[in-house]
């Protein structure tokens, strides 16, 4: 059983490090100068950035644009799906940067990284994979500076083979504790919101519930959160030794980071809704919500196409 973690190595991270100090420009400092923390709109080519276990994942409206792992000694590179690199590419295969060198799969060849205007246009081939949840998403990741990771998974355990997806997850300061909030996101136009009998949504909250029901699962979750934010204060640092002072991190996380309160986990995976639906569709909304309420799921709702609009309540988030 795979055990849930936030983690970069040591070697990696005083590579990165080093990269953030010399002198010029690499694609690490580029990365970074792109980084919009949650709290912050993303904007044309602003980019999310979720710690994993041992590599870092930076998101363009959950695309993911680079995927920073690490080699032998430290040594880090980008993959990124070669879709985003060149055109008319849809094979599930990835690209590597290494160095200023874009190496192509199977060997095929090579292309010269160009700095940002190279990360550019993979964010503008990305775009056109984007959709409207996404975009929900990100919007939401932009207008609360409490979320701190996004497209997070929770390992398999038990019978699952696959792992438990979530869109985004918060940290918030209530009486003293920092709690640890599990979000889903949907449209109301989601087939997986209705249905005559269950909505699809209700299982995946349920899964939610049994995998901290799990001996050891919170524990391993609290762990990893308290290290993703030591990190992403680590991270900050350096995006402002490169010139970017700009990069604005909440009070919760940098205390997180510091160890000072307690962490605690939402029982419950919360679920936020955007009104998307016509209205001829929205006349059985009512019906679908019952469901969902009878077993115990309130959701929360957002309407209209403003971003700057999509606050969570403070009394969860």
């Amino acid at each position: 059983m795979s055990i849930f973690t936030r983690t970069i190595a040591t070697q990696g991270l005083k590579a990165l490090q080093s990269r953030a100090n010399e002198a010029g420009e690499n694609w690490w400092k580029d990365l970074l100068s792109l980084w919009r923390p949650s709290g912050q709109p993303s904007g044309n080519d602003g980019l999310r950035l979720a710690i994993r276990n041992g590599s870092l994942n930076f998101y363009f409206q959950g695309q993911s644009i680079a995927k920073v792992c690490f080699g032998h000694g430290g040594v880090p590179r980008i993959e990124t799906h070669v879709k985003y690199v060149t055109d008319g590419q849809e094979a599930q295969d990835h690209a590597k940067l290494i160095g200023n060198q874009i190496c192509l799969p199977h060997g095929d060849k090579t292309l010269p990284y160009n700095g940002l205007r190279t990360l550019r246009e993979w964010i503008g081939r990305a775009s056109q994979y984007t959709h409207n949840e996404k975009r929900f998403v990100d919007d939401i990741v932009g207008a609360n500076e409490s979320v701190i990771d996004v497209e997070m998974g929770l390992p398999a355990w038990g019978t699952r083979t696959s792992a438990l997806r979530v869109d985004f997850v918060t940290l918030a300061q209530k009486a003293g504790e920092t709690c640890i909030t599990c979000w889903e996101a949907k449209l109301m136009s989601d087939a997986r919101l209705c249905s005559r009998t269950e909505p699809e949504v209700l299982q995946q909250i349920q899964n939610y519930k049994d995998f901290f029901k799990a001996q050891g699962h919170g524990e391993h979750v609290q762990t990893a959160y308290r290290e993703a934010c030591r990190l992403l204060v680590l991270f900050k640092a350096m995006a402002e030794r490169c010139g970017h002072p700009g990069v604005a991190l909440s009070d919760t996380i940098i205390s997180t980071a510091k160890g000072t309160s307690p962490l605690t986990i939402h029982p419950d995976l919360q679920l936020v809704i955007l009104n998307d639906s016509a209205s001829g569709e929205r006349k059985h909304w009512p019906m679908h919500e019952a469901k969902l309420k009878q077993r115990g799921t309130d959701p929360i709702y957002f309407a209209g196409s403003v971003p700057s609009k999509r606050r969570l309540p403070e009394s969860i988030a």
